[in-house]
């Protein structure tokens, strides 16, 4: 809402990554795949010798590999494997456009759905997912939405939306 009582009529976007959240997700899964590939006959080795541990025979092949090209190809393999998964998390995320009349979800950069403002009854948060709810209680949409709280919350509220309980 304006200072006059009026609702914004431009759409706001929250949720998904900003470019350093989205380098970071890509350096943190990107480096343990790299890491995992790299000490994988090590820990497979360690793990073969367990005796809490099940699947011995996977392990024991897994530990067995020592031809000189997987030096460096397990942890390259690691990276690439880190990298996709990476990049899936990241698009995979919820992007919302929050608009008076309606909030579009995006995922994979396509609109997966869309929810009409007459349908929303309330917005809240539970636990770390984001909540919006019809009159009868149903769950319209629930999911873990990236970025700052407060700016979720904002966004909502500006826009006419019924934010219940604490800020953020």
């Amino acid at each position: 809402m304006t200072l006059d009582g009026t609702q914004h009529s431009r759409s706001t976007t929250v949720g998904g990554f900003d470019r350093t959240g989205g380098l970071w997700v890509l350096a943190v899964l990107g480096g343990g795949g790299l890491g995992l590939g790299a000490l994988l006959p090590a820990v497979a080795g360690w793990l073969r010798d367990a005796p809490w541990v099940p699947f011995e025979g996977p392990l024991r092949l897994l530990s067995s590999f020592d031809a000189s090209w997987l030096t460096w190809g397990r942890p390259a393999i690691g990276l690439a494997v880190g990298l996709a998964v990476a990049a899936w998390v990241v698009s995979a995320t919820p992007v919302l456009e929050v608009d008076p009349q309606e909030v579009q979800v995006r995922r994979h950069g396509q609109v997966e759905r869309v929810i009409a403002r007459a349908t929303v009854a309330g917005v809240h948060r539970r636990g770390s997912k984001l909540v919006l709810e019809s009159e009868h209680g149903r769950t319209l949409f629930a999911d873990d939405v990236e970025g700052d709280r407060d700016a979720v919350r904002r966004a909502f509220v500006e826009h006419g939306y019924p934010w219940e309980g604490p800020r953020g």
